[in-house]
């Protein structure tokens, strides 16, 4: 197993490069999912992909393949709310892996193995669709191999992967061949007015903050970390250049104030 990843990693730039360009000229998101599998069987040794577009603050699926419809509807029914690589992939904006976020030592012990492990697999991966300055969408992939956790290679082709993905979605948007406002090109208006050009996990963190919710009320509603519910606000804060919560919650409410 540990030859055939090392086969993976040494194929031909051109083939990387012609992937690439397959997905990056796709026109219409099920076009997207097809290339995006292709790439990621021939890139990754993996043949699984789910596509995701963010409808507001869930993630909508729009094209999978070679994954069980009952590990779908689990990630459906809520475990993406508790999801560490959905949540690294929207406050980092890039390509991560399950065990590199989670730990190597703890990876076996996690929810998210035991999830993946019920239905066969052992390691997942995925990474940001952008549109502009917005996260509106993830692609996923997994693998069966037991051997063969993602390297640091696999990570940089699945960052290229969405890149591409990302220039796909930006011109089918520009070129009006698919709706700007269909399927999470878009994040809803929100109960809290400057949220709305936010990414959505940092958004739902928003909201709840200018509820006057604590770190913990914010994790465990979200089924997040405390450090993660810090890294958030965090962000927020430098994004709209205040010093404190208070000052964030003030700023966030604030319709005379645009981003």
């Amino acid at each position: 197993m540990r030859a055939e990843q090392e086969h993976l990693d040494g194929l031909p730039e051109r083939q990387l490069a012609d992937r690439l360009m397959s997905i990056a000229e796709s026109r219409s998101v099920r076009a997207l999912g097809i290339a995006c599998c292709s790439a990621i069987t021939e890139l990754t040794g993996s043949p699984t992909v789910g596509l995701y577009l963010l409808d507001g603050l869930e993630p909508e699926l729009v094209y999978s393949r070679h994954v069980a419809e009952g590990l779908l509807d689990n990630y459906r029914a809520g475990f993406w709310k508790r999801d560490p690589v959905l949540d690294c992939i929207m406050t980092q904006g890039r390509a991560v892996d399950g065990e590199t976020v989670i730990g190597p030592q703890q990876w076996r012990h996690s929810p998210s193995f035991e999830m993946l492990h019920e239905w066969g697999f052992a390691y997942n991966m995925g990474g940001p669709l952008w549109c502009g300055q917005k996260i509106v969408g993830v692609l996923f992939t997994a693998t069966t191999d037991t051997d063969a956790p993602y390297t640091g290679r696999s990570r940089q082709r699945m960052e290229m992967l969405c890149r591409a993905g990302s220039l796909a979605l930006t011109n089918m948007t520009n070129a009006g061949e698919i709706d700007a406002h269909h399927a999470g090109i878009r994040v809803p208006e929100p109960a809290v007015t400057r949220s709305a050009s936010l990414p959505p996990r940092s958004a739902d963190v928003a909201i709840r903050v200018c509820r006057g919710q604590t770190n913990k009320e914010i994790a465990r509603q979200m089924g997040i970390s405390d450090q993660t519910v810090k890294e958030h606000v965090a962000n927020l804060c430098r994004r709209f250049g205040v010093h404190n919560r208070t000052e964030l919650a003030a700023c966030l409410l604030s319709p005379s104030v645009r981003q």
